[in-house]
């Protein structure tokens, strides 16, 4: 790492470049304005000399390795988790400053933008972007707790298919062609068919479930009373949905809630109801949360039910990107 280039125009890499996350990250550095230097895009073997499109510019894709990353100031991490565990059990170092987005749960500082402590960016070391579900529910409770107190939370997350990768995109598209075609098809990355169909996932939702319930203890510590959460496998190619039952403590309404949200920044929209509701699709390529249909039960005073929903992809690639460039302003760079 060169200090002096970090902060100015650091080179960066993109392990997993070609992954949904891996694509979504270098789009969103591209319409960033992020003053990259040098970029490097970094596969395993099989995807060796690859061409892809940066910034109009032809890159050909180098196979990761420990010698790949001899210039490098600033590596993201967009990879198949099987690839950076690969990487690890290798022994290969890590640069100076990485940005891991897999979710493998590697030890690292975890960071979400708005409610992390700005003091643990602090130069080289080896940063955890939160889950994207974790970025959401985290940007929502911050918010929430900053006027009010939470008594207690339930979430149910359905999940997109491009959180399980590449492959998991194109089962559940070659599902729906077949189905439609009245064919068999074959289930390698889901337990059945997903088309057209909800399915428990029982063993990568309880991984999930797990993971965000961590990170959103790391993040509030014991601001946060624990929260109830469960996943589901839906037919979406992006975008998680959030279906949120909040209780807080005291008799707040639904509409103190929306002027809650409201006051959020840019990082929350709240939509008015007469309008068209977000959904998986009307939310692609946004990297706020968007709340609709805040709505109170009458017979439990303080509890509200929200629909939330963002842009998986989109959401990870923009925190990991903000991780980035608050690093290349850390008064610590040395």
């Amino acid at each position: 790492m060169n200090p002096e280039r970090l902060r100015q125009s650091p080179n960066i890499a993109i392990v997993g470049s070609s992954s949904p996350l891996g694509k979504e990250l270098r789009e969103t550095i591209e319409s960033s304005g992020f003053p990259a230097g040098k970029i490097s895009l970094i596969e395993t073997e099989e995807y060796a000399g690859l061409l892809q499109e940066f910034a109009g510019e032809i890159e050909i894709t180098q196979i990761l390795s420990a010698e790949v990353f001899a210039e490098t100031d600033i590596a993201f991490f967009a990879c198949s988790p099987e690839i950076i565990r690969s990487y690890v059990s290798s022994g290969s170092k890590f640069p100076d400053v990485t940005i891991d987005l897999t979710q493998t749960g590697h030890e690292g500082t975890l960071f979400l933008r708005g409610v992390s402590d700005a003091s643990l960016l602090r130069g080289p070391g080896y940063y955890i972007n939160p889950h994207p579900a974790a970025i959401v529910l985290g940007r929502l409770f911050a918010r929430l707790q900053s006027d009010f107190e939470i008594e207690s939370a339930a979430v149910t997350v359905l999940t997109p298919a491009s959180e399980r990768g590449s492959a998991a995109v194109d089962e559940l598209q070659e599902q729906t062609v077949e189905l439609l075609n009245f064919q068999t098809f074959e289930s390698k990355v889901f337990g059945g068919q997903l088309a057209f169909n909800l399915l428990p996932e029982i063993q990568d939702a309880r991984r999930t479930e797990g993971l965000v319930r961590q990170q959103l203890s790391s993040l509030f510590k014991s601001r946060l009373s624990p929260v109830a959460l469960a996943t589901i496998q839906v037919p979406v190619f992006h975008s998680h949905g959030f279906s949120i039952f909040i209780r807080m403590k005291g008799p707040i309404s639904a509409a103190q809630i929306a002027d809650c949200l409201r006051d959020s920044g840019s990082s929350i929209v709240v939509h008015d109801e007469s309008g068209l509701s977000p959904s998986p699709v009307t939310v692609v390529g946004s990297d706020v949360v968007h709340i609709a249909r805040i709505v109170s039960d009458p017979e439990i005073p303080g509890s509200c039910f929200l629909w939330a929903v963002a842009d998986n992809l989109r959401i990870a690639a923009s925190n990991a990107l903000q991780i980035a460039e608050s690093l290349m302003l850390a008064p610590t760079i040395h």
